[in-house]
């Protein structure tokens, strides 16, 4: 896909970042220098893309950038988070359960910002809730 103008100007800036002789960045770096911009390409990609050189050059980073995805949609990767817990696959996840993570995964979460997103979705009677709304406040508050 096509890089916009900034999108490419980021490009050319992480690339020249990491420079290790102009117009040049080491083959070992091209993962950090992708992923400057937004991409996240997989190992196997990055084999692929460095194929045994030492060197990646600029117009060779460019035309590499312009294969990967720069702006996803987190929602995705919420989706698939959340679906961890959704074990019944109904949409929903357990309350509580869901108040312990958030506070004790990844990046954690202080008591304030757990309790400012448990705001958001409503609980039923079995204390369950609809990680959807969760997912959309998170994505509208970014």
């Amino acid at each position: 896909m096509p890089l916009s103008e900034a999108d490419k100007q980021t490009c050319i800036e992480a690339f020249r970042l990491h420079e290790t002789q102009p117009g040049f960045i080491a083959a070992g770096s091209l993962g950090e220098v992708l992923r400057c911009p937004g991409a996240n390409p997989s190992e196997a990609e990055l084999r692929k893309f460095s194929s045994g050189k030492t060197q990646i050059k600029l117009e060779e980073f460019l035309a590499i950038i312009e294969q990967l995805p720069l702006h996803k949609d987190p929602r995705a990767e919420l989706q698939d988070a959340f679906s961890i817990f959704d074990i019944d696959g109904t949409g929903f996840v357990d309350a509580s359960e869901f108040r312990t993570v958030m506070g004790n995964l990844g990046e954690r979460l202080d008591a304030t910002e757990v309790e400012e997103i448990m705001r958001v979705p409503e609980q039923d009677l079995n204390g369950k809730i609809n990680y959807k709304d969760i997912i959309e406040f998170i994505c509208a508050n970014n």
